[in-house]
């Protein structure tokens, strides 16, 4: 028969035991932690390197990881700089909120003499949902006129741009083109797009994400048929891409902004501000091929 003295001898070996085994386990799952942030590290310092040696034409460029919410990457990402039309990202997603999601409106005339021809028609009568889409693709103007309206419809846009974490965006017209020679529509960073984009794309996803695509063919409620094309020349070079815009004015140069999925399945979103208006799409490429497979 065992003495107290023994029982406590082994049970006391006992939890000893079990004490060292949990030390010992959660000495390596930390071993293991520290390993995967190091090598996280050395990915995203890879990443840094890349892009800081490829040839970039743009002014500003800011990465984002969707997926873990950190920063991959930024060069001169807080600098906030003209936007052109990556404005109507927000002025569209303000707009949207103005309206029921099957409400039929009509295009005024007054839309048609907005700059640009995007083929629609004085009076066309849209729904609120296709004519965002088509707004969004092709950039159109006289889309963003219909869709803006109200009085205090940039206060809105002003608003909800800081709301979300824009604090130093500056909207002075829905449209993002230059007011004239000296003076842009629009002031953004470029990782305040980012953050402007992935909410767009979370509130209205069934409409920002018709972006991926190189065209679309709609029919307004007026029995019209439109084809309408992408301004985002590369959309089929993106791989797994959800949600793309274009911008380019004389002072704001060419902009380009798009969310994409690489190759471990994380959704990543890129910005780049101040390119040429070709360059944007040569700077966008050899950024997603570097992120897609690092």
């Amino acid at each position: 028969m065992m003495m107290p003295e023994q029982i406590n001898n082994r049970l006391l070996l006992f939890m000893l035991f079990i004490f060292a085994a949990v030390a010992i386990f959660f000495s390596v799952e930390n071993f293991k932690l520290l390993e995967r942030e190091k090598l996280e590290q050395q990915r995203i310092e890879n990443i840094k390197t890349k892009i800081d040696n490829a040839a970039i034409l743009a002014k500003a460029v800011a990465v984002y990881d969707i997926s873990h919410n950190k920063k991959i990457y930024g060069k001169n990402d807080d600098v906030v700089m003209p936007i052109a039309s990556l404005a109507k990202i927000l002025t569209v997603a303000v707009a949207l909120n103005n309206y029921p999601k099957d409400a039929v409106i009509s295009i005024p005339s007054e839309a048609i003499n907005q700059s640009g021809d995007f083929g629609l028609l004085a009076e066309e009568r849209w729904k609120v949902g296709d004519l965002a889409k088509l707004t969004l693709l092709t950039s159109a103007n006289d889309g963003i006129y219909t869709l803006a309206t109200g009085a205090d419809f940039l206060e809105k846009v002003n608003t909800k741009a800081h709301k979300i974490g824009a604090q130093n965006a500056v909207f002075l017209n829905s449209t993002g083109l230059d007011i004239d020679l000296e003076h842009a529509g629009a002031f953004v960073s470029a990782s305040d797009i980012n953050t402007i984009a992935m909410y767009a794309t979370k509130l209205y996803p069934e409409i920002f994400e018709a972006t991926r695509t190189p065209e679309l063919n709609l029919q307004s409620e007026s029995g019209f048929v439109h084809n309408f094309k992408n301004t985002n020349v590369i959309v089929n070079k993106i791989p797994n891409l959800i949600f793309s815009k274009t911008g380019f004015t004389e002072l704001a140069g060419g902009n380009l902004v798009i969310i994409f999925k690489n190759q471990r399945g994380e959704e990543i979103a890129v910005t780049i501000l101040g390119s040429t208006f070709e360059g944007r799409f040569e700077d966008m490429e050899k950024i997603v091929n570097m992120l897609y497979s690092l």
